[in-house]
């Protein structure tokens, strides 16, 4: 069984892998995106090191009018126009600590939100800081 985080960006928003590594060294966490991906046009595994660890997770895009209703009504209506950057992962503790770190430097750095798909909720930046450091018990 896998879960997702669902990162939603205004539409002007193209989150640069580059920038996000940037991003990660101010985190507090050792986060590393594979540089050779452009996000938004790819669809399938996404390599990652985490805290040294070789590691990823499966990232997805597509606009905001294709997610289910059930989602977009927790959405920001200024992000109803927006993209969507779907972070799925299984229950590996470095793999959803990398899909929560890319998420939370995605939210810092470009003004995003992120919904947990299990429970259809907004996460903030320390709800997701809060579930990285719960996946350390693991």
């Amino acid at each position: 069984m896998s879960m997702s985080l669902f990162v939603v960006l205004a539409l002007e928003m193209e989150p640069k892998v580059h920038e996000l590594n940037e991003a990660a060294s101010t985190s507090g966490y050792e986060l590393s995106l594979s540089e050779t991906i452009e996000l938004s046009s790819h669809s399938g595994f996404f390599p990652v090191k985490f805290e040294g660890q070789d590691t990823g997770f499966e990232l997805y895009f597509f606009p905001v009018s294709e997610v289910p209703e059930q989602l977009k009504s927790v959405i920001p209506v200024s992000l109803h126009d927006g993209n969507i950057y779907q972070l799925s992962f299984g229950y590996k503790a470095h793999e959803a600590q990398a899909a929560f770190a890319t998420a939370m430097n995605m939210n810092i750095k470009y003004n995003g939100v992120t919904i947990e798909d299990q429970a259809g909720t907004l996460l903030s930046v320390e709800q997701l800081k809060a579930a990285m450091a719960s996946f350390d018990e693991m």
